[in-house]
């Protein structure tokens, strides 16, 4: 269960987010600069951990002795998931508005996007719980359909980021972006 290249596809929809035109600074909130040292911090801290733990799991799972240890492994995995992306929705959260233009709206609709992500962890962890593990194959089939669905709520997740980039104008932040080491990862691709 490969989720690496997942939340890469969301953390880069996140990232064309700050992109477009032409922004405003007169609007009271958090300094551009600011703003984008906080989000994409918590954004590559977040997408360290889920790489961090897809990878251990890629590499406990085989290793498990039997299904009970293999589906307690993917849950341990998603349940740390679901807290590293809580974790990061909060931090986000905490940076508040972008003194842009339009930034609290650009905050809120970034903020939903990313709770549907923490979402897509908190139903994943209850979904596999809920896994038999008296047939491998049963488990199998049930962790390769459980995958197939945080891939797909991701998807959509990082298409509402992507939205983001034509919805708001945001040159200042663009730049911001641009500027601050945090988000270089995610403008480079």
């Amino acid at each position: 269960m490969r989720l690496v290249i997942l939340v890469s596809a969301a953390v880069l929809a996140f990232a064309a987010a700050g992109c477009g035109g032409g922004g405003d600074s007169s609007s009271s909130g958090t300094k551009p600069a600011t703003w984008a040292t906080d989000v994409c911090g918590a954004l590559l801290t977040w997408q360290k951990d889920l790489t961090s733990g897809s990878q251990q799991l890629s590499s406990d799972l085989p290793t498990s002795k039997d299904a009970k240890s293999a589906k307690r492994r993917v849950v341990v995995f998603l349940q740390a998931a679901q807290q590293s992306t809580a974790k990061m929705v909060s931090e986000v959260r905490s940076a508040g508005a972008p003194a842009v233009k339009d930034g609290p709206a650009l905050q809120n609709d970034l903020e939903t996007g990313l709770s549907q992500a923490s979402a897509s962890f908190q139903r994943a962890v209850t979904q596999a719980k809920k896994l038999p593990t008296t047939n491998p194959q049963t488990l199998a089939a049930g962790m390769s359909g459980l995958a197939q669905t945080i891939r797909t709520e991701l998807t959509a997740a990082g298409n509402h980021f992507s939205s983001l980039d034509t919805k708001y104008d945001t040159t200042e932040l663009k730049q911001a972006m641009a500027d601050e080491p945090s988000c270089k990862p995610f403008l480079s691709r």
